[in-house]
């Protein structure tokens, strides 16, 4: 036991960020763990068992346990929560420890380590370097490789966009930010459950709406994978979700809601008069110069000229959804909360705006998008991790991570064709911070 006694320090490698942590077992034995970058608060064990070399124990408050084995002073296991990583305990804190900046051929084995069809990653230093990287194929069974110019599923990193179009909405006094769901739907819904009426876009651009985080998956299927004009099927997809119970208090509980960003695109249809699509092309696309940027699954039926989205079969295997087939990404009514994709190139535009806190919208509206409204961790579309915006999304098809690092002027996004979230999450992760590395 003797041995394991004392401080130990590590850190989880989450991919595009690490959590530096510190382990103190004492007599007993007993431990406490502490998460030095998320308030360094004790957590105690409940369990702490040592037999020889071997070291397990168990967290119950945060749903944690761990397995290590000693050898020449340093411990390596396994961390589970939900998942289970690597870590290893040292007696030495690295508190400067960083990525290692992306190469080809570290993003190649990313790629190889994850199994994923294609990854890419890109990056770039406001008015400096950009990188680009890119590492596999288009379509599983298909020679076309992926390239640097190919279009990639954002999933619901394209809820800043809905933000952002709100924002520019706002500018132009087409809306205000405090309007709420009663006074814009309020005729339209009657059947509208009181705790909504005096929601507003803030409420549910931060999910701090009440709102579940989405509609019964029976319902979503009966909506149209494509629609020309979406508009009535967000306004039935509102009138369903408003009528059901909160999940919890507005302002008080926070609930991950794609249901959230449907009423928003609703409720901007009512206003303005034009599908959220239009509406978002017109206001955020076309003054960016974001050619590329489009609805839905990238690609022209059987050409495989864009990377294609993947999902395992009943076998196990990886299985292309083809542009055309009749599954090939989330129902049309879900496109504010993340229908988008786009070259990037023109992602890098965007996130540059963002990042600049450019002319594209005043300073105001800029701290408005970035500044979490009730507390917490989430802005407006965008999780906030100190000087960094950052959010993820999938349609099970595909995952994609980006972020502008506003302190040091960096802007970074990273995709694979590949919906298993459980295992591409620490490879496009891990290519996202190494890209960023790449040209700080």
């Amino acid at each position: 036991m003797m041995g394991f006694l004392g401080e130990w320090f590590g850190a989880l490698d989450l991919g595009s960020r690490r959590l530096r942590l510190k382990l103190v077992v004492s007599e007993g034995p007993r431990s406490v763990l502490y998460s030095i970058d998320q308030g360094n608060a004790a957590i105690p064990a409940s369990q702490t068992k040592i037999d020889g070399d071997k070291i397990f124990i168990t967290w119950p408050s945060i749903t944690a346990s761990y397995a290590g084995q000693l050898v020449g002073g340093v411990i390596t296991g396994q961390f589970t929560q939900g998942g289970m990583l690597p870590l290893t305990f040292s007696r030495t804190q690295d508190a400067q420890a960083k990525p290692t900046p992306l190469t080809q051929a570290g993003l190649a084995r990313l790629r190889t380590d994850a199994g994923a069809p294609a990854i890419a990653a890109m990056a770039m230093k406001l008015n400096g370097r950009r990188v680009a990287f890119v590492d596999g194929v288009r379509a599983v069974g298909q020679p076309a490789a992926a390239t640097v110019r190919d279009k990639w599923h954002i999933g619901s990193c394209g809820k800043s966009i809905t933000a952002t179009l709100v924002a520019r909405a706002a500018e132009a006094g087409l809306i205000g930010w405090n309007d709420t769901i009663g006074q814009t739907l309020g005729a339209l819904v009657p059947g509208m459950r009181a705790e909504y009426r005096d929601v507003t876009y803030r409420h549910l651009l931060s999910h701090q709406s009440g709102l579940a985080a989405n509609i019964d998956l029976v319902e979503l299927i009966k909506y149209p994978r494509s629609s020309a004009d979406a508009r009535g099927d967000r306004l039935s997809y509102a009138r369903a979700e408003l009528a059901r119970a909160p999940v919890g208090r507005k302002e008080a509980h926070f609930e991950y809601s794609n249901s959230g960003y449907v009423v928003v695109g609703a409720m901007l249809e009512a206003r303005l008069g034009a599908p959220w699509e239009t509406l978002v092309q017109g206001h955020v696309f076309a003054p960016l110069k974001m050619t590329s940027a489009g609805f839905g699954a990238p690609g022209a039926p059987g050409a495989f000229d864009q990377p294609v989205g993947h999902a395992p079969n009943a076998a196990g295997t990886l299985e292309p959804y083809l542009p055309g087939a009749p599954v090939n990404d989330n129902p049309a009514v879900l496109g504010p909360a993340g229908r988008v994709h786009v070259a990037f190139d023109d992602l890098l535009t965007y996130l540059s705006a963002h990042c600049s806190r450019s002319a594209f919208l005043r300073a105001e509206s800029w701290q408005t998008l970035h500044t979490p409204p009730f507390g917490g961790g989430y802005a407006m579309g965008w999780e906030r991790r100190g000087d960094i915006i950052w959010h993820n999304g999938s349609n099970t098809l595909w995952y994609c991570e980006m972020q502008a690092d506003l302190a040091r002027g960096i802007v970074a996004a990273a995709a694979t064709n590949d919906g298993r979230v459980d295992v591409v999450t620490v490879a496009v992760g891990q290519a996202l911070a190494g890209v960023t590395e790449a040209v700080a």
